[in-house]
């Protein structure tokens, strides 16, 4: 009598770990190409976020994606690490060199095409527009000019409709909100500032640190999306590494 062969069906996370591995065997996913978040590729493969974190595990583990610890960076204000603090506001007092924050808009829109690709964000956002000035100098210069997009939820939109951000704070209303940040990304590049956001910024720099910053929740999904523009005669960016 002859015995037949039985195969285990895969696995969940074996499959979008071959699936994955099949896409960069074809190159449509480039060496050195960032993934997109694991909210994105969840919705991408209909999976949950731990399935999907096992299938990363696997493609690790077969050499075909890599993380890169040790590794870490972030924007100083005259040489002060701003990454370490609770607010830019009290980090700027710390370097010496304080600033002021004013409020040019806050404006619900839905969420802008860019975002919805590399996020999977849907709905309406918030976007909340800042300019942050010198108080040092007598000519209060701007130094920065920040939009933050932050996802409507019911809270949030209870905070902007009675009150606006507390304590004139993103981070004191993203808390109330629900919206807690627990990992990010950064990307910074050099760039002229748009032709709307100008009149904002320095009229002496013309090309600016143009900083974009995503912040995602426990679970993955985007909690808060920034760009900023920073005049480079104040802003730098550092980074810290270490040999594994």
């Amino acid at each position: 009598m002859d015995e037949k062969k039985v195969t285990a069906p895969l696995l969940q996370s074996q499959s979008v770990a071959e699936d994955l591995a099949e896409k960069i065997r074809r190159g449509e996913l480039r060496d050195g190409e960032r993934l997109a978040s694991e909210s994105a590729m969840s919705k991408e493969f209909g999976v949950a976020r731990g399935t999907l974190r096992s299938a990363l595990n696997i493609l690790k583990e077969q050499n075909l994606i890599v993380t890169k610890p040790g590794v870490g960076s972030f924007i100083s204000y005259h040489g002060h690490d701003m990454g370490a603090q609770s607010g830019w506001q009290r980090g700027t007092i710390e370097a010496g060199s304080p600033t002021a924050t004013k409020l040019i808009s806050i404006d619900r829109i839905p969420v802008p095409d860019k975002i919805h690709q590399l996020y999977g964000t849907e709905g309406d956002m918030y976007r909340i527009t800042r300019q942050r000035i010198s108080v040092s100098s007598t000519a209060k210069d701007p130094v920065s000019l920040e939009i933050s997009y932050l996802p409507a939820n019911q809270i949030l939109d209870a905070i902007m409709d009675s009150s606006g951000l507390l304590n004139e704070s993103i981070s004191l209303t993203m808390q109330a909100a629900g919206l807690v940040p627990v990992s990010g990304m950064q990307d910074a590049t050099v760039s002229s500032a748009p032709k709307k956001y100008a009149k904002y910024l320095s009229k002496k720099v013309k090309h600016f640190l143009e900083v974009r910053l995503a912040s995602f929740n426990d679970e993955g999904q985007l909690v808060e999306y920034v760009i900023s523009y920073l005049d480079p005669h104040h802003f730098s960016l550092h980074m810290d590494f270490r040999k594994e």
